[in-house]
């Protein structure tokens, strides 16, 4: 007497297949699959990216400078370039004891920095007066305190 619908039965164990014996869709899906990821994410980026720079930086064109820069419970505003060094910078501030510290990073790359006092300030004080973005070259593009301190 034969054992039926066992795991031995024929009728269910699959054949093995070789690598050469793929099924000719399986390269083409995962091309398109690769695809479909590459967009997507090529696609989420910039539409992210573009949505938090508005929020961040008052600008949807998270690729160029931003108008503002919220820090620290304020916001500077974008008041042109300047020539300089972080040191020149450094020495131009009353507060001896602030150092030139890197805070963040826009969306685009580009380091935001600044002279900052090193104690954390009460809310009628100022952690900073300026931000700095590098351009390249020695110049600044600068960002103000807005309002005063």
């Amino acid at each position: 007497m034969s054992k039926v619908g066992g795991l031995d039965d024929t009728i269910w164990i699959t054949p093995h297949r070789t690598t050469d014996e793929r099924t000719p869709h399986g390269r083409s899906q995962r091309l398109a699959l690769i695809i479909l990821v590459v967009v997507l994410v090529l696609g989420i980026y910039p539409v992210t990216a573009a949505a938090l720079s508005r929020k961040d930086y008052g600008t949807f064109a998270f690729w160029k400078l931003p108008n503002r820069i919220d820090y620290c419970g304020r916001r500077y505003y974008d008041s042109g370039p300047q020539t300089g060094s972080p040191a020149l910078f450094e020495s131009q501030d009353s507060d001896k004891a602030a150092r030139w510290t890197f805070l963040s990073w826009t969306f685009s790359g580009r380091s935001i920095d600044a002279d900052v006092s090193p104690l954390k300030p009460s809310s009628s004080s100022v952690c900073t007066m300026v931000l700095y973005i590098p351009l390249g070259g020695g110049r600044w593009e600068t960002y103000a305190l807005s309002g005063g301190p």
